[in-house]
C-alpha cells in the first residue's frame, strides 16, 4: 500500500526534474525500541524519510504518516491531499 499526497502549488527540492505537487510514499521496515514499534516511510520523490508508530494495518500506519506530512506542510504554507495506492 502506497500513501499518495498532492501539493496544492509545487515545491523546488534537492531531487530531478524540477517542480512536484505529488508525492508517494511508501512503508519501510519495522523497529522496535522501549518507546514501542514503529515504522519508517520513504518519499523517494521527495527524498525525504521519517518514521511514524505502526498501526495496526497498514492504512492506519500510512494515515499516521499523513497527519505528519499535514503538519510540517502547514509549517511551510502549504495545503496537502491525499490517496491510497494498493499498489507497491
Amino acid at each position: 500500500m502506497q500513501l499518495i499526497t498532492y501539493t496544492n502549488r509545487e515545491i523546488n527540492g534537492y531531487w530531478d526534474g524540477g517542480s512536484k505537487n505529488q508525492f508517494t510514499w511508501t512503508l519501510g521496515k519495522i523497529q522496535t525500541d522501549e518507546k514501542g514499534t514503529f515504522q519508517r516511510i520513504h518519499g523517494w520523490e521527495a527524498n525525504y524519510w521519517f518514521h511514524v508508530a505502526k498501526g495496526k494495518t497498514d492504512k492506519l500506519t500510512l494515515s499516521n504518516a499523513l497527519r505528519h506530512l499535514k503538519t510540517n506542510a502547514k509549517k511551510g504554507g502549504y495545503d496537502i491531499t491525499s490517496a491510497y495506492s494498493l499498489t507497491n
